[in-house]
């Protein structure tokens, strides 16, 4: 018969198996969000890449294209009337090109040349609406003097991973994350193909840089904290919650398919761990630069987060087509302050102009 000893070693050995591999666990999904927050459209696996590669042509693709286009150059327009889509292009699917644009596999050829011209875009993007289109659609690839039109053959979902089958004809694949306004990682992707159906050359009369300006700009929202706050760390990277998904309401379809959602989340959520931040320190200045009338809730005062027992749901709501106005959602578990333990709780973050600031916090 065993010790008592020899038992309480097995039962101390086993319950830390248990907890490591909680940890593990739980290190996993922050990872993986953070994995679809950083890049929300995976790059194609090896497998397509290496299809893709046996096809593709030194020209680098339609007849006006350069040869050696760099990683984050504006190369074209994508236009999909059907979903009242116009985007820029630009070569590569890192995240400074998808955070402003539609990114071109460097690994794909380019539209025009046989073989599958590949687009990436996030799924709270500018490929948001991609699941509505239908066989038949038509999308171009405008240069500055090259047109390329297609027409859309179908659309599959398919696991994360799947090898895509590459083309001896000209043909384009629009990938995104499935399934569309998801903040977490998502096992799916959605494959929309469309094949080619003629092209025209007409003459350098496109000047993609002037005409995406507004693109980009519109993506230039900041919080309100002050920078000593901000210095604490307040992005997605640096403070771990389980992200839910995003909601529209009343949005323009321009502002949906562009990078201004992703964009106004991201100042939102500065603006929230911000809070936390404040309140948590008791740091009145801090809390009045960030919320300018708003009380500091008593329930976060002195306390910290010990959980997120729910993931974050963003809303984003508009009036006139302009962002009017973030709502956060989640329950946390609160640790200290006045009141210690599960609560939901709702967060109003107002945007004035590029600015997110408090409007209300609540808990019930």
């Amino acid at each position: 018969m065993r010790s008592l000893g020899a038992v309480r070693r097995v039962s101390v050995t086993l319950v830390g198996a248990v907890l490591l591999f909680a940890a593990i666990l739980a290190a996993s999904y922050a990872i993986a969000h953070q994995v679809h927050q950083r890049h929300a459209q995976a790059v194609l696996v090896q497998s397509e890449r290496s299809a893709m590669a046996r096809t593709a042509t030194n020209s680098h693709g339609a007849a006006c294209q350069l040869a050696g286009v760099q990683p984050g150059q504006l190369s074209g327009i994508l236009s999909i009337p059907a979903i009242s889509l116009t985007a820029p292009v630009e070569e590569g699917t890192d995240d400074q090109e998808l955070n402003v644009a539609v990114g071109h596999d460097p690994a794909s050829v380019w539209p025009g040349v046989g073989g599958a011209a590949v687009f990436l875009a996030h799924d709270v993007s500018y490929f948001v609406h991609l699941n509505a289109l239908k066989p038949g659609d038509v999308l171009t690839y405008q240069t500055a003097c090259n047109t390329v039109k297609f027409v859309v053959s179908g659309q599959q979902v398919v696991p994360a991973g799947s090898p895509v089958s590459n083309t001896s004809t000209p043909s384009v694949v629009l990938d995104t994350c499935w399934p569309p306004n998801a903040l977490f990682f998502t096992p799916d992707r959605l494959l929309v193909r469309a094949t080619e159906v003629g092209a025209v050359t007409e003459g350098g009369n496109l000047n993609p840089g002037a005409e995406f300006i507004e693109t980009v700009t519109a993506t230039d929202y900041s919080t309100s904290a002050p920078p000593a706050l901000q210095a604490q760390g307040l992005t997605l990277d640096q403070n771990e919650a389980p992200m839910g998904t995003m909601h529209l309401v009343n949005a323009s379809v321009t502002f949906a398919q562009s990078p201004g959602p992703l964009a106004l989340e991201a100042a939102a959520l500065e603006t929230y761990f911000g809070g936390l931040h404040a309140a948590g320190r008791r740091q009145a200045s801090w809390w009045g630069t960030l919320a300018p009338g708003v009380a500091m809730p008593p329930q976060l005062s002195g306390a910290t987060v010990a959980g997120h027992d729910a993931p974050l749901d963003v809303e984003i709501d508009s009036a006139r087509g302009s962002p009017t106005q973030v709502v956060l959602r989640t329950r946390v578990t609160l640790a200290g302050g006045a009141a210690p333990g599960e609560h939901a709780m709702t967060v109003v973050l107002p945007v004035h102009g590029s600015v997110v600031t408090v409007g209300s916090w609540t808990f019930s």
